[in-house]
């Protein structure tokens, strides 16, 4: 199981546990059967935190949240009250009370709508995991890095090849489309591999690993390497739908980092030091050169296998940084696509 799994299997239990407090504190507020509900409202919260990471949040679900959000959200809504009434009946079948199920039906005007916020609530907590970052989140709460903290990340800067000549050639609107379903297709093999996006920007994005597991496991080539092969199995698709198949370029490096709290009212988890610098030069020396992506002799030393497959490119002087810079071309295996 890799660890993006692993995280998601994290938010879904977490999420189950706060509908399962949150839906048995109602039912005893609704004075519902107590034996029914404890089973009942776990079982719902499990399937509900499941459908929206599982689901709605991976590529089968894209169809339901390219729709205008209000008519997602009613086909959703659906979708929720269809399960908990079949599992509802399921429920009174199981325990053999059937027979109280009229008096049931009669307080569906309270019941069904109250479900239905406390689902609510619960994706709501999901997507703010999501977009937050889990760990951030407990980070944040129990303050980790309410003073600097020194720590080692490996930076991945991702960026599409001749955007601004996407834009000028699809228009604004068809452009963004592009970039959404690019952005919503790279992220896996960051995530897959252990990686998290510290933030995306207009035509790219920044995703940070752990030094430890970037470096130690070699998932940072593996990931570049599984986004090359995205990208093909998807090539079809972006000639289908826009005529063009976006490329893109990449830069790494790790090392050493300030990691602390920024702003006041809304708070994040910012990194502040050369490495992120470095990172992003290595980003523009990919487009230099013409490789496809970059990393540092840092990188290089840890990654293992991938080792046959890196370019010497020689020094590179950075802004700011006294010593020159050792580094290298990661040579992709799969095809060529077509790029801008």
């Amino acid at each position: 199981m890799n660890k993006g799994t692993r995280r998601r299997l994290f938010a879904m239990i977490f999420a189950t546990v706060a509908f399962s407090v949150t839906g048995l504190a109602l039912a005893l507020a609704l004075k519902m059967p107590l034996d029914l509900a404890l089973i009942g409202v776990p079982a719902l919260g499990l399937f509900i935190s499941g459908f929206e990471i599982f689901y709605f949040q991976s590529r089968r679900g894209r169809w339901l949240r390219e729709m205008h959000p209000l008519k997602s959200l009613l086909i959703y809504d659906l979708i929720l009250v269809a399960f908990g009434l079949v599992l509802q009946h399921l429920n009174y079948l199981l325990h053999g009370r059937l027979t109280e199920l009229p008096s049931l039906y009669a307080r569906y005007p309270v019941i069904i709508p109250t479900f239905l916020l406390a689902a609510l609530l619960v994706i709501l907590l999901i997507r703010i995991i999501g977009f937050v970052g889990g760990r951030n989140m407990f980070y944040l709460f129990i303050g980790k890095y309410h003073r600097p903290v020194w720590e080692h990340k490996v930076f991945m800067f991702l960026d599409i090849k001749g955007s601004t000549d996407l834009v000028d050639s699809l228009g604004p609107e068809q452009s963004k489309l592009l970039f959404g379903k690019f952005m919503f297709d790279a992220s896996e093999p960051v995530t897959s591999n252990g990686g998290e996006i510290y933030r995306y920007q207009g035509d790219g994005f920044v995703a940070i690993w752990d030094w430890g597991e970037g470096s130690d496991t070699e998932v940072i080539l593996q990931a570049v390497e599984e986004l090359y092969a995205m990208l093909e199995q998807q090539q079809s698709i972006y000639m289908e739908r826009f005529g063009v198949c976006p490329d893109f370029r990449i830069g790494i490096h790790g090392g050493g980092i300030i990691t602390s709290e920024e702003g006041d009212i809304r708070r994040n988890i910012g990194f502040y030091g050369d490495t992120i610098n470095i990172a992003a030069r290595m980003e523009a020396k990919a487009k230099e050169t013409g490789f496809d992506c970059v990393v540092t002799s840092d990188i290089a030393k840890a990654c293992g296998a991938f080792g046959e497959r890196l370019t010497p490119l020689g020094n590179e002087h950075v802004k700011g940084i006294e010593r020159p810079l050792s580094v290298y071309g990661f040579n992709r295996r799969a095809a060529q696509l077509l790029s801008t």
